[in-house]
């Protein structure tokens, strides 16, 4: 017994090891993707930490007039302050949320069966391009997965008897909107049908009151943002349903079930590390052979079926919902359900054991798995050599402050996407560290444009923005270009020139 206790251990060990290599190539090379959406939310944490105040809500979500809720910056608050500002450090989040996702889906997966089944789940999580694919541009999106962990957790004793559970079940359901809009629509809606599944807890009251005050808990932040600001997320919730309108992404319906489908093909594929053809066959004849070993009452599951095909059936569940929503589903929609798909395969790979066929089809699944993440990890890493790349973007900041040699400067910043906010806050970071005068966005003497890459076939893009919005006609003093196909010129402003046209960004006018 203490040396399986110990061996257990090793593995699981080995395990959390693996998933930190898989996830932290970037982050091991002093690298990560340094987008818009890394950057807003690192101003957004500057500014909680530094005004003092409380926000009720996040970053803007993909449905207009639809916000995600302040918890995610509330978690990064404590690497803000660990780094003073320091972009970098909140890298370490980034490791920490995949690394407690894996050992969460072991604790869980060991609580709700044993160890066994705890630890090919915390494999499972560990190789899942859903869990550490993201970890080198992670937002909030990627703590779904962690939710989801003790959302099932909770609707799987729920479905035992446990009545109580649903109370907190709810709670973690509600908790997903605050990371992610579209999925938590589809997702509360089956959470309450799952309700009436047991039926021992429909007759009692103390349950249904009790749930519907943790809902209210989880739902806070929203609720009382929306008390403050006329009902405004609740119309644009309406309004997402009613308006009859039309965006450029809209799906008709018979388009929608093909693109849906292939999204949650997609999901059941996330417990494969890569989507080889011969991975996917195993898989399907995996599964298949285990569905008919079950039906033919070859294998006897460990726990209730009712949970099994309740966990394997989970994301069709949400599926059938989401043929409501007219607009693509996106991978980060569906981040969370690598947990119920995952849990599931787990307990195949468990029960499957007896049959001397199940034995071979479940080492062989988990060998090649296994294998397929190594030449991951042996692969030599690819410098990132685009415009995301923070250290390149780091090095163009550093150009800039070096070679104003500490005076006051201005600065503007092209992109397509009118955001600004990564060089915005690299900008104010490498001016703190190095103890230097901060470029301002403001027309001085001495002026420097960054310009990221324009998009494809856009060639008059930086002309037409010198001229509309910086209303610019200043000689360009030097010119420097970083890989990446960043250019950074720097100009002679003249005095008299107009300001700037309002409109030069947006960043965070909505809030």
């Amino acid at each position: 017994m203490v040396m399986m206790k110990y061996t257990s251990l090793l593995i699981l060990f080995v395990t959390l090891l693996l998933s930190f290599f898989l996830g932290a190539k970037m982050f091991l090379h002093g690298d990560f993707f340094y987008l818009f959406d890394q950057a807003r939310d690192y101003m957004l944490v500057q500014d909680i930490v530094t005004s003092h105040k409380i926000t009720l809500i996040g970053t803007h979500s993909g449905l207009g007039g639809f916000f995600h809720g302040p918890l995610w910056l509330y978690l990064l608050v404590p690497f803000y302050l660990l780094g003073s500002g320091n972009p970098f450090t909140f890298t370490y989040a980034y490791i920490v949320i995949a690394l407690i996702t894996v050992f969460a889906g072991f604790i869980v997966g060991r609580k709700l069966y044993d160890t066994t089944v705890g630890l090919i789940f915390a494999f499972f999580l560990a190789i899942s391009p859903s869990i550490w694919a993201y970890v080198p541009n992670t937002i909030g999106v990627n703590m779904l997965s962690l939710v989801f962990i003790f959302l099932m957790y909770f609707i799987i004793r729920y479905l035992r008897g446990d009545a109580t559970a649903y109370i907190f079940a709810i709670f973690f359901a509600g908790l997903s909107l605050q990371f992610e809009t579209a999925v938590s629509l589809a997702l509360l809606p089956v959470v309450i049908a799952t309700f009436f599944l047991n039926k021992k807890a429909v007759r009692q009251m103390k349950i249904i009151i009790f749930s519907l005050i943790s809902l209210f808990i989880s739902l806070l932040t929203f609720i009382l943002f929306d008390l403050r600001h006329h009902f405004l997320m609740l119309h644009s919730l309406i309004s997402l349903f009613t308006s009859g309108k039309h965006e450029a992404t809209y799906l008709p319906f018979l388009q929608r079930i093909f693109s849906h489908v292939t999204s949650f093909r997609n999901v059941y594929e996330s417990v494969l590390v890569q989507k080889t053809i011969f991975l996917e066959v195993l898989f399907l004849v995996l599964f298949f052979s285990f569905i008919f070993y079950l039906l033919k009452k070859k294998v006897q599951l460990k726990k209730s079926a009712k949970e099994f095909w309740y966990l394997l059936l989970f994301p069709l569940a949400l599926f059938i919902v989401y043929l409501g929503y007219s607009d693509p589903i996106y991978p980060e929609y569906l981040l969370g359900l690598t947990i119920p798909v995952g849990l599931a395969v787990s307990l195949i790979c468990s029960n499957f054991w007896k049959p001397a066929m199940g034995k071979i089809l479940v080492i062989l699944f988990i060998l090649l798995n296994l294998f397929s993440s190594l030449s991951f990890l042996f692969t030599p890493y690819q410098q990132n050599l685009s415009s995301g790349s923070y250290l390149i973007q780091q090095h163009v900041s550093q150009w800039i402050l070096h070679d104003s040699k500490g005076k006051r400067v201005g600065y503007f910043v092209y992109t397509p996407e009118t955001f600004t906010y990564g060089m915005d806050y690299l900008l104010w970071w490498e001016s703190k560290k190095s103890g230097v005068n901060q470029p301002i966005s403001k027309k001085l003497p001495i002026t420097y444009l960054v310009l990221y890459p324009r998009l494809s076939g856009d060639e008059g893009a930086y002309v037409f923005w010198k001229k509309n919005k910086i209303r610019t006609s200043a000689s360009v003093i030097e010119k420097k270009e970083f890989p990446g196909g960043i250019t950074v010129e720097k100009l002679a402003i003249k005095p008299g020139e107009k300001p700037v046209d309002p409109t030069y960004y947006q960043n965070l006018i909505f809030r």
